[in-house]
């Protein structure tokens, strides 16, 4: 039995790396990343892509589920009372499974294939902007964090959005200074506070008056918020958050 479950492992293995790779270079003979069927031209099967849990009835600018009072409104009583930088997010999942796996799997494990498939999938689940903006500003990562990581998910997510809406990227815009305390295990109001004055807006030409900032996930909203008043500041008129999954 014993033996069984270690071959049982090791092919899983093997067929997740498989599908990583076919995934990334070769799009025209990849397969679905969550049950290995063939898949629709961008990573994932139709019937897979029907089960990722949507976000529903939920907030024009912060994305969080409408409760049963709010519905019919287009604004939850939080972002009525707090007033946030975005005029609108836009994301298409929660993070529940299997989209929280696959994050992980993209973000601490290298499987790029799964965050690709997401990212590929985004606009069929969350329709073109209209209108659209000028540009995509990825957020930016603590530099300590990106030496360790070795790449930037939200970097390459922007760069598969912009192929798949024709809009441009704008890297490297959008800055943060380092040192300061992972997100993760803090509060909203120990982000907000953890958050003030690490971002700013590099070089000197100007930004768009209409620009989308794309992260991977929307946990408390507050890192979205510090990013979206630092834009503002810098002159962006319209800004919009785009992102692969919110956190209820």
């Amino acid at each position: 039995m014993e033996t069984m479950i270690r071959m049982a492992r090791r092919l899983s293995t093997r067929a997740t790396l498989m599908v990583n790779r076919v995934n990334t270079t070769r799009p025209r003979l990849s397969r679905c990343v969550i049950c290995l069927g063939p898949d629709q031209g961008g990573g994932l099967c139709h019937a897979c892509l029907l089960d990722l849990p949507a976000t529903g009835p939920c907030c024009r600018r912060c994305a969080l589920p409408l409760s049963i009072e709010e519905r019919g409104a287009s604004l939850c009583r939080q972002c009525e009372r707090t007033d946030p930088p975005q005029d609108r997010s836009r994301i298409p999942w929660r993070y529940e499974c299997p989209v929280d796996r696959m994050i992980q799997n993209y973000k601490y494990h290298g499987t790029r294939a799964q965050g690709a498939a997401l990212a590929r999938n985004w606009l069929r689940a969350a329709g073109m902007p209209e209108p659209r903006p000028l540009a995509l500003i990825p957020a930016p990562m603590d530099p300590e964090r990106l030496r360790e990581r070795g790449f930037s998910q939200t970097a390459e997510l922007a760069d598969w959005l912009g192929r798949s809406t024709g809009i441009p990227v704008l890297p490297g815009r959008l800055q943060r200074h380092g040192g300061y305390r992972a997100q993760a295990s803090l509060s909203r109001s120990e982000r907000r506070r953890n958050l003030r004055e690490v971002f700013f807006v590099a070089g000197s030409a100007p930004l768009p008056e209409h620009v989308a900032l794309i992260e991977d996930v929307v946990t408390t909203g507050a890192t979205a918020e510090a990013m979206g008043h630092c834009l503002r500041r810098a002159g962006v008129q319209r800004l919009e958050v785009w992102a692969l999954a919110r956190t209820p």
